[in-house]
């Protein structure tokens, strides 16, 4: 039901920054011309203002209902004379949202967002934002609220043929885990917890696979860290990153440029591989994030780079992080070099730092931990030759101390088998 690709809505609700109506049309005639039919929004996302602007769109764009949508419940909004920035939303619509996941307001809050989206149908309806991390003290109250209550409208209008699928919408794995020990759900709609960066989702997509529950991953980029270079003013979850979430997208970030790829594509590409998620909804604003979209996604990306990304996130036991050097597999005795070394770098060792005897270029392989002839090169996961001479860590390992006599078995397959 839902395509691999979608469009969060909460840029158009003038999330940090107000958009014009122009500009928020201007975005959704750009998704739909190059063929995105998946659009996820929320009452929340300017409380109001990006459902409306959806709406005005699909009535001029989809007048036989091909769109697919999924809105979310959760918050009634209340009429204020309020104005500025709310919520992280700037200049939107005339009102506040109020928690509320009890029976009644979740069909109060489902009318309102068809009356909005022009729709009589949603094809996912989730409940927003549930968990401690949003609702501190109040977190018990909103979950029994939901479970004895709104839970039972939600599957009450399924059953109907007003909604297809029910589910939560959250940016916590811990409250996923706990709806699921109570109710059955049809898909999660999980923002920033299964990224590059963040794979703190993983243990619950495997038991999502078993229980036949599909995932929708919002937040690919990590609120932008992701989207781009690692330069100028960045956020991770709506933050200023810790240096140690820079240093880790650092690392990511250099894995990409061995492999001539692009950091942004494989953001957005990686929650796509796992089995259990369906689509990834990156939030969109202005033509050229709609144009730069659909080039990450179509863009090719080696096999090879996926392990090297994987593997440059784990602390390596011999040769410590260091932005030059990555670790294209966990069994490799090598490591590649990222960034071109000088003789006389210092590079840290187990036990220590040696400095480099020699210049090594951009690709080449580095001495993962001491290697003596006869022993196998292993780089990613598969032997590509055996060393001439021996060699301490932190070595340059090419043509004048190892001989390529194992490069017939470097293929895909043992790749495969090694990953």
């Amino acid at each position: 039901m839902i395509p691999r690709l979608g469009m969060g809505t909460a840029p158009i609700g003038n999330l940090y920054r107000a958009v014009s109506d122009a500009e928020a049309r201007v975005t959704l005639d750009a998704a739909w011309d190059v063929g995105i039919r998946y659009y996820d929004t929320a009452p929340h996302y300017g409380f109001g203002l990006a459902e409306r602007r959806l709406g005005a769109m699909l009535a001029a764009r989809d007048p036989a209902d091909e769109a697919v949508l999924s809105t979310k419940v959760g918050r009634l909004l209340a009429p204020t004379d309020a104005q500025g920035e709310r919520h992280g939303f700037v200049d939107a619509d005339p009102y506040d949202p109020v928690f509320d996941y009890g029976h009644d307001a979740v069909l109060r809050s489902f009318e309102g967002s068809c009356a909005r989206l022009g729709r009589d149908r949603i094809d996912l309806l989730l409940a927003h934002d549930l968990g401690r991390a949003t609702h501190g003290d109040d977190h018990d109250r909103h979950l029994r609220a939901f479970l004895n209550g709104g839970y039972r409208a939600m599957c009450d209008l399924r059953d109907a043929g007003a909604i297809g699928a029910i589910g939560i919408g959250v940016n916590e794995v811990a409250i996923c885990d706990e709806v699921l020990d109570h109710v059955a759900l049809d898909m999660i709609l999980l923002a920033g917890r299964y990224t590059l960066l963040d794979r703190s989702a993983e243990r619950l997509l495997a038991r999502c696979v078993e229980l036949g529950v599909q995932v929708i991953v919002g937040g690919p980029y990590n609120s932008g860290i992701l989207a781009r270079d690692l330069s100028g003013p960045l956020h991770f979850d709506y933050a200023v990153p810790s240096a140690d979430i820079m240093a880790k997208a650092q690392r990511l970030s250099d894995a990409c440029a061995a492999f001539h790829a692009s950091l942004p594509a494989a953001a957005l590409q990686f929650p796509l591989r796992h089995p259990t998620v369906v689509s990834v909804i990156p939030g969109l604003v202005g033509a050229d994030q709609v144009a730069d979209t659909m080039t990450r996604l179509s863009t090719a990306l080696p096999d090879a780079l996926w392990p090297a990304l994987d593997a440059s996130l784990k602390e390596l036991p011999m040769l410590q992080d260091d932005a030059r050097l990555i670790l294209l597999h966990p069994d490799d005795n090598v490591l590649i070099c990222v960034r071109a070394i000088e003789a006389g770098d210092i590079l840290p060792v187990s036990g220590g730092t040696i400095p480099a005897r020699e210049g090594i270029a951009i690709g080449h392989k580095i001495a993962r931990a001491p290697l003596s002839a006869g022993d196998k090169v292993i780089k990613y996961g598969a032997p590509i030759g055996s060393m001439t001479a021996n060699a301490v860590s932190g070595d340059w390992v090419h043509m004048h101390n190892m001989k390529s006599d194992y490069i017939s078995s470097h293929t895909r397959t043992a790749l495969e088998e090694g990953a």
